[in-house]
């Protein structure tokens, strides 16, 4: 067995703890009643850690209280995603087709489980991998982290071939396998590369001409945000580093035509394709403030098309 945790058992032990603090056997006696196969309390407390490695800040136990649920950041998304696919899986086929309207099926999200243990655990993975611009190539990487974004999962790894780090989307993977273990020590720079990859939005590379080839490091990025688009970064941040401040300012909103009231709102970011995507997406509900070399990039490199979303120097 997999000493990896199985993701929807991690899936119910959060739930259990988001409803209040429960003991170890409480959270025992819940998987049970979910026919989960656990019959150790050290395997419970095993999972805990794991929650908390992944982002969630649980309390231990104390007198008269158990495993307690405080906060979360930015990887809570990430069994929040599984969490989704495994109650729309369970929904019961429609006779008619024309009552639900979804989404294509995620693709690759049954590599997650082997995935996890992978990265837990240091194992060099083997795969095939079909990109979009050239044929079906083999692979071998040591997996680093996964992220999911709008609806897609990356792999993070480092290529052995090539001696770089290298993201995967797992849509584009196939016939997966684990193989040695690796030493994750002796991959130069991992964790720096890790932080880097966590600090970007999305998966799309830093961008090299932003940098102008330097050192590549995360940004304060910082945006004026409409008080309609503010509704929706409240329930849905765009990553784990947004900040909402209670700065404010009068706009002219141009896709709306109309004077509408902005709220300052912060990230710490490495500036990529996906960021400027969803400061072009915003149609002027995204005003982009600092820094001032992304503002100057986007101009130059979007001349007149950018000239709404990137705000003027005051």
């Amino acid at each position: 067995m997999s000493k990896y945790p199985n993701i929807k058992r991690l899936v119910l032990i959060k739930d259990l703890l988001s409803k209040g603090p429960h003991s170890g056997v409480e959270i025992l006696n819940h998987l049970h009643e979910k026919d989960m196969d656990i019959d150790s309390l050290r395997t419970i407390a095993r999972d805990i850690n794991i929650l908390r490695d992944l982002g969630y800040e649980i309390e231990a136990p104390i007198i008269n209280r158990g495993y307690c649920l405080v906060s979360t950041n930015y990887d809570e998304d990430l069994l929040e995603r599984f969490r989704d696919f495994l109650i729309l899986s369970g929904l019961p086929k429609s006779k008619n087709e024309d009552v639900i309207i979804s989404s294509p099926p995620i693709r690759g999200i049954q590599f997650l489980p082997s995935l996890f243990d992978a990265v837990d655990n240091f194992y060099a993975i083997g795969f095939d991998y079909n990109a979009f611009t050239s044929e079906p190539t083999k692979r071998k990487v040591y997996p680093l982290v996964l992220k999911e974004y709008q609806g897609k999962w990356h792999l993070h790894s480092y290529e052995t071939a090539i001696n770089k780090f290298w993201t995967f989307g797992l849509d584009r993977i196939y016939n997966l396998k684990h193989l040695e273990k690796f030493n994750p020590n002796k991959i130069e720079n991992a964790k720096a590369e890790i932080d880097l990859f966590k600090r970007r939005l999305g998966a799309s590379k830093p961008m090299g001409q932003y940098f102008d080839m330097g050192k590549v490091e995360p940004q304060l990025i910082q945006f004026w945000v409409s008080s309609f688009y503010l509704n929706y970064l409240r329930t849905k941040p765009l990553h784990y580093s947004q900040t909402i401040t209670k700065e404010t300012k009068l706009l002219l909103n141009f896709a709306r035509n109309e004077t509408m009231t902005y709220t300052l709102v912060t990230y710490l970011l490495v500036p990529n394709y996906d960021l400027i995507k969803v400061i072009v997406a915003g149609l002027g509900d995204v005003v982009l403030e600092g820094p001032e070399k992304l503002k100057d990039y986007i101009r130059n490199k979007f001349g007149r098309l950018m000239s709404n979303v990137v705000q003027s120097k005051i």
